[in-house]
């Protein structure tokens, strides 16, 4: 029996896993699929199904491997289908995590510098909490409002049928939401 090869930092090469390398994928399995866990599990707060879609999202890299344009690094790609595949999730479920705002950013950076990675992450962290904060001085009918569409991006329909709501009104406050927020964020970002 052959040993398979071991990974190396520079695996896997996108030309090796669009011809279907079997090792390029084992690789980016190896190498991507505890962060790729965390980040999921982040947005899920489940860990069954995190590992679920981490699985899917391999399965279904490997599907798409040929429409990857290589405009970003492979794990960005991969990281984006996980994303979608969670976020799909959370919409059948009916369920959100918050958190994932919270980190999303972080999880995302590129492995390179390390302090470059902890300067963004920092910065993600800040404006996170900004916005964060600034959610928080909303008026609740304000924030549920915000909170359906554009956190939970549920459509105009869906929010007004959750909160009771016509549709216009669900417009009304997320215009009158959004207005609020950017005057919040604008006197901070100026202090």
């Amino acid at each position: 029996m052959e040993m398979p090869q071991p990974c190396t930092s520079e695996d896997p090469k996108v030309d090796a896993l669009k011809a279907g390398s079997e090792h390029a994928f084992r690789c980016l399995f190896e190498q991507e699929r505890d962060r790729l866990h965390n980040f999921v599990l982040q947005i899920v707060d489940d860990t069954d199904e995190a590992e679920n879609i981490v699985q899917e999202a391999f399965a279904e890299a490997y599907r798409q491997i040929e429409d990857f344009r290589g405009e970003a690094k492979v794990s960005t790609w991969l990281f984006s289908i996980a994303r979608h595949l969670a976020y799909g999730h959370l919409r059948k479920t009916k369920r959100h995590n918050y958190r994932e705002h919270e980190t999303i950013e972080f999880l995302l950076a590129d492995q390179g510098d390390a302090s470059l990675i902890t300067e963004k992450a920092v910065e993600a962290s800040e404006r996170k909490r900004i916005v964060h904060d600034a959610l928080q001085e909303l008026p609740d009918h304000y924030r549920r409002v915000v909170q359906f569409r554009d956190l939970e991006e549920k459509s105009t329909t869906e929010t007004a049928e959750h909160l009771g709501l016509t549709e216009v009104n669900v417009r009304v406050r997320l215009h009158r939401a959004r207005k609020q927020l950017r005057k919040h964020l604008r006197q901070r970002m100026e202090r």
